[in-house]
């Protein structure tokens, strides 16, 4: 009896396990292990285990969905292909591991993960719900045991998002991607929460001026959205006294607390000066195929007194280490994958946008092993591209 029980048990459980059900449950848990595990090391090995080894054994089956070919794939491909010949002055076989890393999660998410569940805001909410907690609580646990004192500003947080930069860019793009179906829904109460929640992390807590530029973008955003889509003239009214008195409260708070005066006594922080540096540097060697890492090191600011190991735009990073054709490319590929999301009413275009607006301050090589900017660039690129070359299509 227990022999029958387990084979209807197992014949129940393979007709639910799908290739699609299972890559796309291994995507959700990738994207919360940079906040559940300890180290870049073992957000690696979860992505080679759990992604990678099995993606690259089911691609090499040819074990995929049908897919439509068009303009946006084909311009994916063609920039991966220009990714690849910077293998041949880099010289380096570390960078064409890197390059495999990111197009075998990028072919995963476009051909073997469901796109419609990514799509669900109870996924996307709890994507930003479990961001925010990670954030939120681990500020008032420094701040409870002293290791940072209140109002100095946290300056590494636990686990594999640790660098605060990343962590308020992250938070926000998730913040951003819950906007639109919250306006959608009316949400206004639940929005603002998450709004002042997100404001207090990433201002008064982490001192981050990307996540407050980010903020303050999806705040305006949704104003905006609800003045050109809102039915009732009372609460449109009332959305612009809102935004006059959010704007009056950050200049009095920016004027008149020391520590978000303190975000803006960092001015540019020297960025400027770092983007001039870097491109009298890329002016020095091939303009058309990009720089070596070795190119563009040593590169200094405050008179030599600083020495910074990445640009800190992403843009910029592309062009220096991929040359003016891999820039084209990845500009011409950001702008169709835009447009692509505003035909599909797609909420990840948001996500991309508000994240690629924050990572004009910061950003590094575009290919690498897995870290934020595989969150915040290739994740949303892969669900609206899968969306598009899928569309319709069932469970593989």
């Amino acid at each position: 009896m227990m022999s029958d029980f387990m084979t209807r048990f197992f014949a129940g459980w393979r007709s639910q396990v799908t290739v699609q059900n299972y890559f796309t449950l291994a995507l959700v848990f990738f994207v919360l292990s940079y906040v559940f595990l300890p180290s870049s090391k073992a957000v690696n090995n979860f992505f080679y285990l759990f992604l990678a080894l099995p993606g690259l054994f089911f691609l090499v089956k040819r074990f995929a969905p049908e897919f439509k070919a068009n303009l946006l794939a084909l311009v994916w491909a063609v920039f991966f292909l220009w990714l690849l010949l910077a293998v041949f002055s880099v010289k380096d076989l570390q960078y064409l591991k890197h390059l495999l890393y990111v197009v075998l999660f990028c072919s995963v998410v476009a051909f073997f993960v469901d796109y419609r569940i990514f799509r669900r805001f109870e996924l996307d909410a709890l994507f930003f719900a479990v961001f925010l907690a990670y954030v939120f609580f681990s500020i008032l646990y420094y701040w409870a045991f002293d290791v940072y004192p209140v109002g100095a500003g946290v300056s590494f947080l636990p686990m594999r998002l640790s660098g605060i930069t990343y962590a308020s860019i992250v938070l926000v793009a998730f913040f951003a991607l819950i906007t639109v179906p919250l306006m959608q829904r009316g949400k206004w109460l639940l929005f603002l929460s998450g709004f002042f929640l997100v404001l207090f992390c990433v201002s008064y807590a982490l001192q981050s001026r990307a996540g407050v530029l980010g903020a303050f973008t999806v705040l305006g955003g949704a104003l905006l959205y609800y003045l050109f889509r809102g039915k009732h003239w009372f609460y449109k009214l009332a959305a612009v006294f809102f935004a006059l008195a959010v704007a009056l409260c950050t200049v009095w708070l920016f004027s008149s607390d020391p520590v978000f005066a303190r975000l803006l006594e960092r001015a540019d922080s020297g960025r400027f000066e770092l983007w001039q540096a870097y491109f009298q540097a890329y002016l020095d060697c091939r303009l058309w195929l990009g720089c070596t890492t070795e190119q563009l090191s040593g590169i200094t600011i405050y008179n030599g007194t600083v020495a910074i190991e990445h640009p800190h735009n992403i843009f910029f990073s592309v062009l220096l280490y991929h040359g003016w054709i891999g820039f084209a490319l990845f500009v011409l590929v950001i702008g169709l994958t835009l447009r692509e999301a505003w035909r599909q009413k797609n909420p990840w275009g948001v996500f991309l946008l508000v994240s690629l607006l924050m990572l004009q301050f910061d950003g590094s090589r575009l290919v690498n092993q897995p870290n934020e900017l595989w969150l915040l660039i290739f994740l949303p690129c892969m669900l609206i591209l899968a969306e598009q070359v899928r569309g319709g299509s069932e469970k593989v």
